[in-house]
């Protein structure tokens, strides 16, 4: 009978040194708050390249009465609100340093708006100073239409050209030369490969990496053929058949 009454009051004993504890870590931050000890000297930027870590910090608007004890959520959910930024940690570094983790968005191209503007995978203009940042992207040229705000289009309109660059992934060696992507009126594209003046690669969307294979293999054929003329350009718009253009005579 003793030995029930021990074991009682041991298990009783464990559940409230539980209680106590789940008590203690969910009343800890709002005491540690109120020491000085734990307020904020230190903030630190991880996975910043294309913002400086003074943007990423403007981002944040953490206060400078901040406590690391302080509820993080409301800092990530301003970084997120920025627009090179995807998602965003905030995680302590006791005794007084917070770090903001942070990914941002991969910018894949310029966007020619006529200046040059770096865009991501689903077409968001990217605010980045290229002056800063080196960017080797290619260019992506749409022609202009209503609707367009300021020349600008919507990232709708831009997302054909960054679907074809995306395709265009399965070819390393012609993505790699690709120095622009220029929409036509016909709804096609034009690749403008190598230096100037390259290679016009005209293509339809959405755009086909094992035709633009097709076309190569034409074109390297083309010029063992003759090595005195050089194409100016291929066309692979129209199925079964690849069309070089050369220089006229």
């Amino acid at each position: 009978m003793r030995r029930r009454v021990r074991l009682a009051l041991r298990g009783a004993g464990v559940v409230a040194l539980a209680v106590a504890m789940v008590w203690g870590i969910r009343s800890a931050p709002p005491l540690l708050a109120k020491l000085s000890i734990f307020d904020v000297a230190t903030v630190r930027v991880e996975g910043a390249e294309l913002l400086e870590d003074r943007e990423v910090l403007e981002a944040a608007g953490i206060p400078d009465s901040a406590n690391v004890w302080d509820d993080p959520d409301a800092w990530a959910a301003s970084l997120v609100a920025h627009p090179v930024i995807r998602s965003a940690r905030v995680r302590r570094a006791l005794p007084a340093t917070l770090v903001l983790e942070i990914e941002e968005r991969r910018a894949v191209a310029f966007l020619a708006t006529p200046v040059l503007e770096p865009v991501d995978g689903e077409g968001r203009i990217l605010p980045v100073d290229p002056s800063r940042v080196r960017l080797d992207l290619p260019i992506v040229r749409l022609r202009a239409r209503d609707g367009d705000v300021d020349g600008v289009p919507t990232p709708h309109r831009v997302q054909p050209q960054i679907d074809a660059l995306e395709r265009l992934r399965e070819n390393p060696a012609f993505l790699t030369r690709l120095a622009e992507l220029r929409e036509e009126a016909d709804g096609s594209v034009t690749a403008f490969w190598g230096s100037s003046p390259g290679l016009e690669v005209k293509m339809r969307l959405p755009v086909d990496p094992k035709r633009l294979d097709q076309g190569m293999e034409v074109l390297s054929r083309a010029l063992a053929e003759d090595s005195t003329r050089t194409p100016l350009r291929i066309d692979l718009r129209w199925a079964e058949q690849v069309v070089v253009g050369y220089q006229p005579d």
